[in-house]
């Protein structure tokens, strides 16, 4: 149960676990947003996974739409993980 559902006024990392493809997809209520986004103003593992998740998704996306060969999308992937470190 995350804290959201506990009626706590933050959230914790759990939280932010739960909520990232909501939030990436920019369907959270706005109360869930705001203490989303409250938690990755001073959580920096937390920001840095939101930014992860925001890059795969726009490789993912990329992927999809244009016919990228393997070894491309390998090279911005591990581009991606190498700028997290």
């Amino acid at each position: 149960m995350s804290s959201y559902q506990k009626n706590k006024q933050e959230f914790d990392c759990a939280d932010i676990e739960e909520y990232v493809q909501q939030y990436l997809d920019n369907v959270l209520d706005e109360e869930k947003k705001r203490l989303f986004e409250e938690h990755i103003e001073y959580c920096l593992p937390c920001d840095k996974k939101i930014e992860f998740e925001r890059r795969f998704k726009e490789i993912i996306r990329l992927k999809a739409k244009e016919n990228l060969p393997h070894e491309t999308i390998d090279k911005k992937l591990k581009e991606l993980l190498e700028n997290l470190s």
